[in-house]
């Protein structure tokens, strides 16, 4: 705001004569150049005549030495010119170039008798601008005279000054408001904010009770809720080191057990118990795989190796390891399929996606312990189901069954196989492959994971 008045100050006062006497120049240089054009009217004593009371000037136009218009009044300049001073700036301006511009000064006239006689003032008057300017049409010389007096601006210079410091005390203090004003409404609002978001990376945000800005509040309401989010994250984190913490700790339990008892009574090295150890080391390592898989993904580290397979015989494949639930446990599962289909993809990480879909099935069954694996072709597409018959999901748990910390069930329930992050897994698996996919789940009566993609070719 200072710098403005700073300009407003330089151009409007001290440069103020300087612009005003360049406009005069260019008007009167203007209407003579116009007069020019009109020489060889008919009219040209009407359009001089009008362009002198338009524009407030004097004109004159000279022909051969004979004046051939003159519109002026009596204390315009030219009617002191001698024929002697006609002709010397008629020769001037031939000398200049046909053209040439005198400031003069032109005193008073001071009507006061002294000693029977009137006076011009000679310390009392105004600057004047006379431009001569010489034209020759059909071979005759013409002699243009334009005059245009230089009001003094001084009064105008001292009237701006005034008026530009009042100007000038009514926007510092207007300023001084604003400034305070704003510093109520919106600074002190932002400061608060601020201070209160220092602490956001521990998930604790103080929301800011007072907020006269829509900008602010939704602001202050964003930093609620990505505190909110924080703190669901963080505890989401927490739970799934205590989840895997519990899988890894059960399997390193039976192994150390089941060797320690190997170790101290020889007789029990049995098939059965070497085979405990290696079971439980190969869900150990399963664990630990998933872990590693999980994190590579969420690095956009794992890139697929893309062929076209036979879908079918995957899910076949995948089936088969797990018949010992089927003779141990009782459970039944059954695959739908009328033909085998050919897709494009990444078949190990499909097969991580149909182990992680059929062990979540398995985990949820609860005592149904049926597992339906269905295979839909429709429209060059087709569409894999995993149904369980189990608890079901609730609606408002469905969209964050595939979040990474994300768990159903409220307090841990050890996994008859897998990470316990096998959805996430999969989610990302899928993605990458840019497969549809999803969750249909009713309470009390199962749900259904399933993914789509097209056919290649049906055999």
């Amino acid at each position: 705001m200072s710098i403005i008045l700073i300009f407003l100050f330089i151009f409007q006062i001290l440069l103020l004569d300087k612009f005003y006497e360049m406009v005069k120049r260019n008007d009167i240089i203007n209407v003579a150049n116009k007069i020019e054009k009109n020489i060889g009217n008919s009219n040209i004593e009407d359009y001089i005549q009008q362009k002198s009371q338009s524009n407030e000037m004097c004109i004159m136009v000279v022909k051969e030495s004979d004046i051939l218009s003159l519109n002026s009044n009596m204390g315009c300049p030219m009617h002191r010119l001698t024929k002697e001073d006609l002709n010397y700036y008629i020769n001037q301006t031939n000398t200049n170039g046909g053209s040439l511009l005198v400031e003069t000064f032109v005193p008073t006239f001071d009507f006061r008798q002294h000693e029977n006689t009137q006076s011009y003032s000679q310390e009392k008057g105004f600057d004047s601008l006379m431009y001569f300017k010489s034209v020759t049409y059909e071979d005759v010389n013409y002699f243009i005279i334009v005059n245009s007096n230089i009001t003094p601006i001084n009064a105008t210079t001292r009237t701006l000054s005034i008026q530009l410091f009042f100007i000038s005390i009514v926007v510092v203090i207007s300023t001084i408001l604003l400034t305070y004003i704003l510093t109520k409404r919106f600074i002190k609002p932002i400061e608060d904010v601020n201070s209160a978001a220092k602490s956001l990376y521990n998930g604790k945000y103080n929301s800011i009770e007072k907020i006269n800005s829509k900008e602010i509040y939704e602001l202050n309401n964003t930093l609620i809720n990505a505190s909110n989010e924080i703190n669901k994250a963080d505890k989401a984190k927490r739970d799934l080191i205590a989840n895997v913490s519990h899988d890894l700790r059960t399997p390193l339990t039976m192994i150390s057990g089941y060797g320690e008892m190997m170790l101290d009574f020889p007789e029990e090295k049995t098939d059965e118990n070497i085979k405990v150890i290696v079971d439980e080391t190969k869900r150990l390592s399963s664990l630990v795989n998933d872990l590693l898989d999980f994190s590579k993904l969420q690095e956009n580290k794992i890139k697929l190796e893309s062929n076209n397979f036979n879908l079918s015989e995957l899910i076949k494949n995948v089936l088969t390891k797990y018949n010992f639930y089927i003779q141990s446990e009782g459970f039944e599962i059954t695959y739908n399929y009328e033909n085998e289909v050919i897709i494009n993809g990444d078949d190990l990480r499909i097969s991580q996606v149909m182990h992680n879909f059929i062990s979540n099935a398995i985990n949820y069954s609860s005592d149904s312990k049926k597992i339906i694996v269905n295979q839909i072709v429709k429209d060059n597409f087709v569409r894999i189901e995993v149904i369980d018959f189990g608890k079901g999901i609730e609606k408002e748990s469905i969209p964050f069954i595939w979040d990474r910390y994300y768990k159903v069930d409220k307090e841990h329930i050890r996994s008859s196989t897998g990470s316990g992050i096998g959805l996430a897994i999969a989610k990302e698996i899928l993605e990458l492959h840019n497969f549809k996919y999803g969750v249909i789940s009713d309470l009390e009566k199962g749900s259904t994971f399933y993914f789509e993609t097209p056919v290649i070719e049906i055999l």
